[in-house]
């Protein structure tokens, strides 16, 4: 991906870098904007939806998306207590569990992915922090500035019943139904991409004018400081993950630091 990265070291540093989002907005706007973010524990990742980096199988044409949705409609049902009304909410609801999708997890929350960023970083590798203008996203996409809930018309080109041919090249921006009490308090927003693996870094060729997609890193050695930070500010797993196990998992880091 050929967006320029941009390095930081304390949470002050971090956050003037998303400050700096705000040049994005429309000339004379008198509104702020609000990015979404996507963290990553290693900063070698790319923005690449899970669907796209599983291993080739020679039956690539049989096993698609929408195949995989369909087993899901098929056999969840006796482990749910709410049956989706949507096709996006079933959509979501495999991201949520683990299955391969073409949506990529967002957050509207800076502090939220820097935490997943350093959530699993030991410290032996720079994390980083993508940021991202959702509007602009849709610009290049749909050719204006647009943000809709996935239940839109304008998404429909993007569903998983759609052919693998008849699919738009890149990626689109959409708010979910925020559901479930995990989707909600991670602020979690998607983008659901097309035809093309890495439809992102199309969006970063100067076609679009100047690319508001932006890499923020994060040196191995300042993984420890900032966690520690973001611990104080009340950045944790029980705030992300509004459960037992949250709670849990943050009472374990705590202790005993893992």
């Amino acid at each position: 991906m050929n967006a320029s990265p941009h390095t930081f070291k304390t949470l002050a540093s971090f956050l003037d870098l998303v400050s700096d989002a705000q040049a994005w907005r429309k000339a004379g706007a008198d509104w702020y904007l609000q990015p979404w973010f996507r963290g990553h524990a290693s900063a070698n990742w790319e923005l690449t939806p899970s669907i796209y980096r599983m291993p080739q199988s020679p039956y690539v044409d049989y096993y698609t998306d929408k195949r995989l949705l369909d087993l899901f409609k098929l056999r969840a049902p006796a482990y749910l207590e709410r049956i989706p009304g949507t096709e996006w909410e079933w959509l979501f609801l495999m991201q949520h569990y683990g299955l391969p999708t073409r949506l990529l997890d967002w957050t509207e929350s800076a502090l939220i992915a820097l935490y997943f960023a350093t959530r699993d970083n030991n410290g032996d590798q720079d994390a980083a922090v993508w940021m991202t203008n959702p509007w602009w996203i849709n610009k290049c996409a749909l050719g204006e500035f647009d943000l809709f809930d996935a239940d839109s018309p304008q998404a429909d080109r993007w569903k998983v019943s759609t052919e693998r041919e008849e699919l738009p090249p890149g990626p689109l921006a959409v708010r979910p139904v925020r559901s479930s009490p995990r989707i909600h308090a991670q602020r979690g927003v998607f983008t659901v991409h097309g035809a093309e693996v890495r439809g992102l870094d199309r969006l970063l060729d100067g076609t679009y004018g100047e690319p508001q997609l932006r890499k923020l890193i994060l040196p191995a050695n300042c993984v420890p400081d900032i966690r520690r930070d973001l611990a104080i500010a009340g950045v944790g797993e029980s705030l992300i993950f509004p459960e037992l196990e949250g709670m849990c998992r943050e009472l374990k880091r705590t202790f005993f630091g893992i």
